[in-house]
Parts: C-alpha cells; sequence; structure tokens
C-alpha cells in the first residue's frame, strides 16, 4: 500500500468545506441595489417555450452588477472578456470615456438568459423589472466589462451611458438545450470560432466544474495547485484580471499557474491524438475540434468525472514533453508531436500509466528518454515516406497513420515499466440516462484529499 501524510491547517479546512457548497444563483435585486426598476418591453404573444423582454439598462447599473458577481455572469458565453487589447474593446472603451453620450447608439448592447423575471408597475403604467434571476450575458461580456473596467480603472461617469438589453427568460429545464444555441446564434463581434462556439457544450461545462473541485497532488511542502481549464477564451486572463493588487494577482498565480493551464482545444488534440487520429490532428485546431466535437455528437453525450480530467491533465504534461522534444525538429513539429504520441498510445495498447503521470505531475525521465528515440523515428519516416509529395498535405491522410502505426521503433517490453495494469484508457465513453440525469447534480470530489475554490 501507499501511505502519504498531509498537513490540514485552517485554510485546508476551509477549502474542504468550502468544496461542498455550490454557488448561489444570480439574483439581482434591481430596486434592493440601485433604487429603481427598469423599464421594459415584453414580447407580446404566448405559445412559445420562452419569454423576452426589451430595456435600456443604465451603464453605472451594468458595471455595478459586474463589479458584484464578476465572471460568474459570463459563465454560458462563448467566451470570456478579451481583455483591452483587442480592437473591439479598445472601441468600446474609447466610447465610454470621449463620447458617453453616444454609447447607445455606437453599442449593440448584450443578449442575457434569466430563468425568471418579477415586474412591478411604475407610477406613469410602465411594465418594469424589479427582479432578475439566474442572469447570464451570453452576448456583450465585452461590452459589460469594458464598462466595469472603465468604472473602476478609468474612474469614467457613466451617468450619460445606457445600454440595451434583450433578456429570454428559459425554464431551469430547459437551459442546458436553449441557452447555447442563444449564445451561438447572438455572436458576431470580434471573430468566433467553431470551439468558442463550443463552450457551452454539457462536456466542457462540466470538465470546467471539475477543475475547480481537483487539486492536484502535493509534491513538496509549497502551495497546493489547480489545474485551469479554459472552457472559454480568454477566461484565464479575465479570471487573474479580477485580482487587482499584487498580493492578489501573486495568490491567483500560486492557485492556479499559467503553465497550468489547458483549453479545449487542447482537450480535443489530446483525445483524437490518443485515440489515433493524428491525421486529424494535423489538419489544423478548428477542423480537428469539428472533428471532435462530431464524434461527441454520435454518442448522444460523453460521461465526465474526475478520472476523466485527472488523465488530460497527464496527456498535457505528456504532450508538452513531447513538444519540448520537438523543438529539435526544423520544420513539422506539431505533426511529429501528434505522430509521436499516437504511436505510443498504439504501441502502449492505450494503457500507457496516464496516472502515475497525474499523481507524479510531470512525465518520468525514462518514458522521455524513450519518447524521443520514438520521435527520431517519427521524424523520419515523416519526411521520408510521402516520397516528394508536401509533407503537411501528407500527414493529414489517413494513409501516414496507416505507415506509421506499424513501424518497430522501440525494442519490445521497452515501455513495459510505464504500462498500466489497468483496463485501456476510453476518454470518450458514452453516457447513459441516469448520468445525463446527473449533469445539473453537485460534484462528488470523491475524497477529502479534493477541495473547492472558484477563481478569485
Amino acid at each position: 500500500y501507499r501511505v502519504t501524510r498531509h498537513v490540514w491547517d485552517i485554510q485546508r479546512l476551509h477549502r474542504h468545506r468550502a468544496h461542498q457548497q455550490q454557488p448561489q444563483a444570480i439574483v439581482i435585486d434591481l430596486q434592493a441595489m440601485f433604487g429603481q426598476s427598469i423599464p421594459c418591453l415584453e414580447m407580446p404573444g404566448g405559445g412559445q417555450d420562452y419569454e423576452a423582454c426589451l430595456a435600456i439598462i443604465p451603464g453605472s447599473v451594468l458595471a455595478r452588477i459586474y463589479a458584484e458577481h464578476g465572471i460568474r455572469l459570463l459563465e454560458r458565453n462563448v467566451r470570456a472578456f478579451l481583455q483591452a487589447g483587442g480592437g473591439v474593446n479598445k472601441g468600446i472603451r474609447q466610447t465610454i470615456l470621449k463620447a458617453p453620450g453616444r454609447f447607445l447608439a455606437y453599442n449593440n448592447g448584450i443578449s442575457a438568459t434569466a430563468s425568471r423575471l418579477e415586474y412591478t408597475t411604475l407610477a406613469d403604467g410602465r411594465r418594469a423589472i424589479r427582479r432578475i434571476h439566474d442572469l447570464q450575458i451570453v452576448n456583450g461580456g465585452q461590452t459589460t466589462a469594458s464598462l466595469h473596467r472603465a468604472m473602476v480603472r478609468d474612474r469614467a461617469d457613466l451617468g450619460q451611458v445606457y445600454v440595451q438589453a434583450k433578456i429570454s427568460i428559459v425554464d431551469h429545464r430547459r437551459m442546458m438545450e436553449m441557452v447555447p444555441l442563444i449564445s451561438r446564434y447572438a455572436n458576431s463581434q470580434n471573430k468566433i470560432d467553431e470551439a468558442d462556439l463550443a463552450a457551452n457544450d454539457a462536456f466542457h461545462v462540466r470538465l470546467e466544474q471539475i477543475s475547480h473541485v481537483v487539486w492536484a497532488p502535493v509534491l513538496t511542502e509549497g502551495q497546493q495547485t489547480l489545474w485551469f481549464y479554459e472552457r472559454a477564451r480568454g477566461q484565464y486572463r479575465d479570471a487573474e484580471a479580477q485580482n487587482r493588487t499584487v498580493a492578489q494577482k501573486k495568490k491567483f498565480r500560486g492557485r492556479y499557474p499559467a503553465r497550468q493551464r489547458f483549453t479545449k482545444v487542447d482537450v480535443a488534440k489530446f483525445i483524437n491524438t490518443w485515440d489515433g487520429q493524428p491525421d486529424v490532428v494535423s489538419r489544423g485546431n478548428q477542423k480537428n475540434f469539428a472533428t471532435f466535437t462530431v464524434r461527441m455528437g454520435a454518442l448522444g453525450g460523453v460521461e465526465v468525472d474526475r478520472d476523466l480530467f485527472e488523465k488530460l491533465v497527464a496527456l498535457a504534461l505528456l504532450f508538452r514533453e513531447a513538444g519540448a522534444l520537438a523543438r529539435n525538429y526544423p520544420a513539422y513539429r506539431a505533426n511529429i508531436v501528434a505522430y509521436t504520441v499516437a504511436w505510443l498510445a498504439e504501441y502502449t495498447g492505450r494503457r500507457l500509466d496516464l496516472d502515475r503521470i497525474w499523481r507524479e505531475q510531470q512525465v518520468p525521465q525514462g518514458l522521455i528518454d524513450l519518447m524521443e528515440q520514438v520521435m527520431r523515428g517519427v521524424q523520419e519516416a515523416i519526411v521520408t515516406l510521402p516520397g516528394g509529395s508536401n509533407v503537411t498535405e501528407w500527414c493529414k491522410k489517413p494513409r501516414a497513420w496507416e505507415d506509421i502505426r506499424v513501424l518497430e521503433l522501440l525494442p519490445t517490453d521497452a515501455l513495459k515499466v510505464f504500462i498500466s495494469l489497468e483496463e485501456p484508457f476510453v476518454p470518450l465513453r458514452p453516457l447513459i440516462s441516469e448520468d445525463a440525469e446527473s449533469l445539473n447534480e453537485p460534484i462528488n470530489p470523491g475524497s477529502d484529499e479534493d477541495e473547492f475554490q472558484m477563481p478569485a
């Protein structure tokens, strides 16, 4: 048996307690917070599976809501705030600072969802929104965060700034179905990749939730850390930006080191490579991600649990080491990495000991040495087997994998000590009906060694 010792101080006990507490739904009481209700125009008619209304919200109200709830407002946005560096964000900031009265005319506004709105009737007979339940901004995250940034960092006066808002009211039971579609069809500002549009798929939402539960093994007396799964593009930078002081930023980076971050595009690359599709991975991130999404869709849902998350982290570490080795070659590095890792997975019957890599939070040096030997053979095959054809295009063809997978690049049993006794790792396991129902339930961390702390 393997015995480990851990010291539980007051902070660690607090984390353990916190992981049992799920984040409360966002409820905005406009009357209590701002002393006013927001006049609105309700969607006429009935019989739809949703309701909707239009409103014009004061910029100061939106900025203060963001100050209160932060990136939790954007959990169902296809990307988080992309910081002030993008052209759209710079334009938003300039309008706030130099032409605040024209903000409503220049800006597209926001699209939001809620599970319920509470209304009131104003003295002049108009309907107004008094309280919003489960508010999520699915389009307009840049606008919202830019208003908050201008209010806090630029000390801007938002008194003349108004934002148009469309709020779709969707029942809890239809949230997972409708909200991703609303987010997908509403976004048209900065360039949106196919991967961005999949940010609200149940697979990625669940994986992100687990990433905030499962702490990396403690290897030294240093600070315990988490791996950050960036479901929405720019999420890590936005979470880091919420910490304004040097001390807060240091604490955030200590808990979520930049080197311990991976994205949904990475996950698609890890899984398709492991499953013997380096030719698909060689077609580029977006085409590979699209294939990955189709594979998941064909299964009707995929099981997402702690074991999957830990093995994906192990694959992230394996890919990182493979990438470092590939720097020794002048060209075709991405192809070399994909085919090397795919060959290792194939050679070991997909039983490479990923659990060991997770436990040690590093790839064993012996495995790195053997991977380097495999990579030399893969690189030689990639530059010679095409026979004068374009190497990059050749790597995209199934024939390339058929030729490389059968190469004898290591002596028999060379990887024996790095093979797990467990069953082969199958990343995409079909979701059975009772598992599907559990997607909306609190996550079971699995052991007392797991602690929960959302990004600061």
